[in-house]
């Protein structure tokens, strides 16, 4: 697999397990959501940043 077909599958996942985690948040106390929130954030963030890091590198 190369790597932009690595980048791709490591998004769809992030981005899947993401979503699972924001459905969650109805059945949780709205106190809890802003750490989920928080965590979610870092998380897309650091995936975001690797893919801009692999974008930006040359071949």
């Amino acid at each position: 697999m190369d790597p932009k077909e690595q980048a791709e599958v490591v998004a769809e996942q992030t981005l899947s397990g993401t979503r699972e985690r924001l459905a969650e948040l109805e059945s949780r106390p709205t106190a809890e959501h802003v750490a989920v929130f928080d965590t979610l954030h870092q998380e897309l963030s650091g995936v975001l940043g690797a893919l801009d890091q692999h974008a930006n590198t040359p071949r």
